[in-house]
């Protein structure tokens, strides 16, 4: 279930957890197939049995702070020396340190949106709650990086550079 593995990877940050969740999420959904009355809505319908579980995994986690998989990619591309490596390197864990400091439910809704791509109507229905909801959950989210003395320290070394 690709769409299972995009998710969940997105959400934890570990491949191996997200394969767990997506060969569940298939499971789930060979199992309840019938169920679907919109076969045009099936990607939703994983989507949403898919950060469901990821959510439980994230509650049994409590005490380890997971990033999403996007933000911890490794640093191929990036110059082999100089300032813009340093500085890629240093917005990296900023944003990681950032982005683990978040209650679940608004790195969730985060990550559908900035690694997903979802709309806040897509992001409701994965997770099973209201568009306005998704607004408040991606406005604290941002609200909350955006007061990060990780990022902030960031900006503040990239100002000379300006």
């Amino acid at each position: 279930m690709p769409i299972a593995l995009r998710t969940a990877a997105g959400i934890l940050g570990s491949r191996e957890e997200a394969a767990d969740i997506a060969q569940e999420v298939a499971i789930d959904v060979y199992k309840t197939a019938e169920s679907l009355r919109d076969p045009g809505a099936f990607d939703s319908w994983v989507q949403r049995i898919a950060v469901r579980r990821t959510m439980r995994v994230l509650r049994k986690q409590k005490d380890r702070q997971t990033v999403p998989l996007a933000l911890a990619l490794e640093l191929e591309g990036l110059p082999e020396n100089g300032t813009d490596r340093e500085l890629a390197i240093a917005a990296r864990a900023a944003l990681i340190q950032a982005f683990a400091q978040l209650p679940d439910r608004q790195r969730v809704a985060l990550a559908l949106r900035y690694i997903h791509d979802l709309s806040d109507h897509e992001i409701a229905e994965a997770m099973g709650c209201r568009t306005g909801t998704v607004h408040s959950l991606l406005s604290r989210g941002r609200a909350t990086l955006r007061r990060s003395p990780a990022l902030r320290e960031l900006v503040l070394d990239l100002e000379p550079l300006r």
